[in-house]
């Protein structure tokens, strides 16, 4: 499931600036939460999604300004999902 999680968000978590907050990153974003409602309805499992974002966030490019630990980021990022 974390690789089909992991696919499916990488049109946004995919982009070195996933995390940015810019209008086009928070529209990918709102994007790929549909694309996971749609495939597994409310029963989407917060640690598979918040383990397919950390494999991304791992696998970025390093930017300037990027953080230099993920964990408060993706940790924010869960709960925008739950939320979501």
């Amino acid at each position: 499931m974390e690789d089909e999680v992991y696919a499916i968000i990488a049109p946004w978590a995919g982009i070195p600036t996933w995390y940015t907050g810019h209008q086009l990153d928070q529209n990918r974003f709102a994007s790929v939460m549909d694309d996971l409602h749609s495939r597994f309805g409310p029963g989407l499992d917060m640690k598979v999604f918040e383990a397919a974002l950390r494999r991304h966030a791992l696998d970025t490019p390093a930017m300037l300004g990027a953080p230099d630990n993920w964990d408060q980021v993706i940790k924010e990022f869960v709960t925008m999902a739950r939320n979501h």
